[in-house]
């Protein structure tokens, strides 16, 4: 992003200099020249917006700095020539690859923004990898194109076209929850889509549509305004295009021209290509055929590897690195609407074996740098990103897939709904498990099968199996399957109550190389026999009571080394005994549930919590606090914690105090009176050094919040405050603080969110552009309500979101 701020900028500069020298501003076609910086103007926005996010559109954002530097070594070139006398003519027209671009954008706003009141559909049609979704991805982002419209949708429809699919994704979209329609027919769902949507000017991005059927079936429900809404499509099929009726945007293939520049600047950068690899380099180039993504992933793999003639050699010969956009082949699911879940995936690489360990990190650090390297060669795009700015969620091309399956059944590493001679792994999943051929079984040592999602196949057996992902059907076959290293386990949901618990069987310690088990469901009770898997680094189930560890044995004492997730623990004893067994602990959550026929005061060791200094993420909820006894009192921090979440804990805001000490501290939510008290003061001495984010949910005691200024939260970015009912106003110094992004409100009283307004509004005439806040009601007529007594008060600020539209005033 910076290499394209700094082409943008430095172009615009040498065309003020072209425009403001009595020489050359007669030599060039000066129409031409304020032609391009109008256009550019747009891009300089884009990359200003993105400048520190993890946007990922590097597809365009690198064509944007190729462009911008070919237009102004052009420029710089012809300036020359001009000084020295070498022509007389004037220059001719430049950069037509820029200028397509920005054609392209140009059109779509037009298109979008135009007076036509009547619903428009605009179709942007080309082969898979050709920037159809960046381009619109691109669009939909800009800010002039989001406050034009009242609410912007995009759906992901893919070639496993699912109505219901699309209605979820688009309520979810418009900020809605969709936890109560389970069970609510794709009819009923259409029509609360069309409900929301009537009457409201609204754009809709339907990306990857690969038939007319699928849109027959969902147009009906995008109702027709007569307010200028719009609905974009991207498609591969030219047989929409006569369909729509409309003008359609055909985005082309790349000429060669401009294919070797994208290639050499992704590969080198400002070096340029060495003489002695421009020959072969070209002709992998031309086996891209022009293909924007292809050329990327090409540049990215060979940016990353060794510079060499031979090795480039190798690359080209090898035709399982081309891309085939020949379409997918049955049971081939589309990822880039399938998100992958980060934490997961880097445990389940740990379990698999291939992370080597280096001094210093742990194998789950290394597997992370592994995917962002992956993310920096564009084969793996990012989809979301947690506050703490590591990975949430990631997709994949459907063309990198194709092309990963291509290299791993070359390279025999496992195969996909095929026999599996010859392959060490077998993907397999519930809806293929009849592809499992049940002569596996007679060399259970070569294959290690991946079984996904669903109930056990009574065929699929190995004795080898490493990973496995089901629901708990099968007991002994789960734990006869000794090499486990990952363990994932759907248990019946026992309810609201959590009172069906399952008992682990204490053959689980059998498992002998159980790296990670995930139980999600009924509460489970862990035997004593958990405290001897050493080798155990995530354990995770939605509630876990663990037994005292047992006494040292003649074997000595195991100490989980590995251990780094531990979550939700029930009513955890921190004994001096039990935090030396987890001396490396990460990430633990705990839940103290206390009701009145309980011994009154137990203790449960809380101040040996301050001995785990490890400890980066604690939860920690105390429920029925009053039959608890004072076990909060003893409650310690260790200094090592980035992440802090309390719940209906009843601390007196005086206690913030020791959380203020805290050095490292990023996050911080107080949940359901975690913290008591109508008056919340913080004085100069406390100051949250490191918090970036704030979230205060329930604590609806709080009426006044007083700071000394921004100094005591003077890196904070997101503030987010809900069900704070008497909570009088915010402090004014909240708004100086100068890395604050976003505020959040929901369900707090009048006052303060007034004081909100307020704040934004002080921060809007002062040039802060930045600051955003987000206002969420239940219903729409609280919505519409917010929205006219922000006009009545006179407010004129426009970074408002009002239930995820931007308010407009008049």
């Amino acid at each position: 992003m910076a290499a394209a701020y700094a082409a943008v900028v430095s172009l615009l500069n040498s065309m003020d200099l072209v425009k403001n020298h009595p020489l050359l501003s007669t030599c060039f076609d000066m129409y031409q020249i304020e032609s391009l910086r109008e256009n550019l103007d747009v891009f300089q926005d884009f990359v200003e917006i993105h400048a520190d996010s993890d946007i990922t559109e590097e597809d365009l954002v690198r064509r944007i700095a190729v462009a911008a530097q070919m237009a102004e070594d052009i420029i710089e070139v012809e300036a020359a020539d001009r000084i020295r006398g070498a022509s007389s003519q004037k220059s001719p027209s430049f950069l037509p690859y820029l200028q397509k671009v920005l054609e392209e954008m140009d059109s779509i706003k037009e298109k979008l923004t135009g007076h036509d009141s009547h619903l428009q559909v605009i179709p942007i049609i080309g082969m898979g990898g050709i920037g159809k979704t960046t381009l619109a991805r691109n669009v939909y982002e800009k800010s002039h194109i989001v406050r034009h419209f009242n609410v912007c949708v995009w759906v992901t429809v893919s070639q496993e076209f699912s109505a219901r699919k699309i209605y979820l994704q688009a309520l979810t979209c418009l900020g809605g929850s969709t936890s109560g329609m389970d069970k609510s027919d794709d009819q009923q769902l259409s029509h609360e889509l069309y409900k929301i949507l009537y009457d409201r000017r609204y754009l809709i991005v339907l990306d990857d549509v690969w038939s007319v059927e699928a849109w027959d079936k969902i147009k009906f429900f995008f109702p027709e305004n007569n307010n200028r809404s719009r609905i974009v499509v991207t498609t591969r099929e030219l047989k929409l295009v006569d369909y729509f009726g409309s003008s359609t945007l055909a985005i082309d293939f790349l000429d060669d021209k401009n294919s070797w520049d994208l290639f050499c600047e992704k590969t080198f950068g400002q070096q340029g290509c060495p003489s002695e690899l421009k020959t072969i380099g070209r002709r992998i180039v031309e086996k891209c055929q022009g293909l924007p993504l292809a050329i990327v992933l090409l540049g990215g793999l060979l940016g990353k590897s060794p510079r060499t003639l031979e090795y480039w050699e190798k690359i080209e010969e090898d035709k399982s690195l081309v891309l085939d956009d020949s379409g997918h082949g049955e049971g081939n699911k589309p990822l880039e609407d399938y998100e992958i879940d980060v934490p997961k995936l880097i445990k389940f690489w740990v379990a698999e074996g291939p992370i080597k360990s280096k001094t210093g990190q742990s194998l789950e650090e290394v597997a992370e740098s592994y995917i962002k390297s992956l993310v920096d060669r564009n084969l793996v795009l990012v989809r979301d990103v947690r506050h703490n700015k590591k990975l949430e969620t990631c997709f994949v091309h459907d063309l990198v897939r194709d092309m990963c399956i291509r290299i791993g059944e070359k390279e025999d590493f496992y195969r996909v709904h095929r026999d599996i001679d010859g392959a060490r792994h077998f993907i397999v999943d519930q809806k293929t498990a009849r592809f499992y051929p049940q002569k596996s079984q007679e060399k259970p040592s070569l294959v290690h099968p991946l079984i996904f999602h669903g109930k056990i196949v009574s065929h699929v057996k190995s004795r080898l199996l490493r990973v496995l992902f089901h629901d708990m059907d099968d007991l002994d076959y789960t734990f006869r399957q000794v090499n486990l290293r990952f363990l994932s386990v759907g248990l019946p949901d026992s309810g609201s109550f959590m009172d069906t618990t399952y008992s682990l069987p204490s053959s689980i310690s059998l498992l002998w190389s159980l790296q990670t088990i995930i139980v999600f469901g009924s509460p489970v009770v862990a035997p004593s026999e958990i405290w001897e898997m050493p080798q155990l680094r995530h354990i995770q189930m939605s509630s876990i009571c663990l037994p005292d560890p047992p006494p040292p044995s003649d074997e000595g004492i195991f100490v989980l080394q590995n251990l780094q997730t531990l979550k939700t623990v029930q009513k955890f004893n921190f004994t001096e005994e039990v935090c030396k067994r987890i001396p490396n602990i990460k990430e633990l959550h705990v839940d103290y549930d206390f009701d009145e026929q309980e011994e009154a005061s137990p203790c449960y060791h809380l101040h040996n919590i301050g001995c785990l200094n490890k400890l980066e993420s604690l939860r920690y909820s105390c429920y029925g606090w009053e039959y608890g006894g004072d076990s909060l009192q003893k409650l310690k921090l260790p200094s090592s914690l980035k992440e802090l979440s309390l719940w209906d804990c009843h601390l007196a805001w005086s206690d913030m105090t020791m959380i203020s000490w805290l050095p490292h501290l990023e996050i911080l939510e107080l949940q359901m009176n975690a913290v008591v008290g109508p008056e919340w003061n913080i004085s100069a001495e406390e100051e949250y050094l490191c918090l970036k984010h704030l979230y205060i949910h329930g604590c609806d005691d709080l009426i006044y919040w007083n700071i000394t200024d921004s100094s005591n939260f003077p890196v904070l970015e997101t503030l987010s405050l809900v069900s704070l009912s008497k909570l009088e106003e915010i402090p004014s110094g909240i708004g100086e603080i100068p890395t604050l992004e976003e505020m959040h409100m929901h369900d707090c009283s009048e006052s303060a969110t007034i004081s909100a307004v307020e704040i934004l509004e002080e921060q809007d005439s002062l040039g802060n552009l930045i600051l955003q806040l987000q206002l969420s009601f239940n219903y729409q007529t609280e919505a519409k309500m917010w929205k006219e007594k922000i006009q009545e008060l006179g407010f004129t600020c426009q970074n408002v979101l009002i239930n995820g539209e931007y308010y407009h005033s008049s």
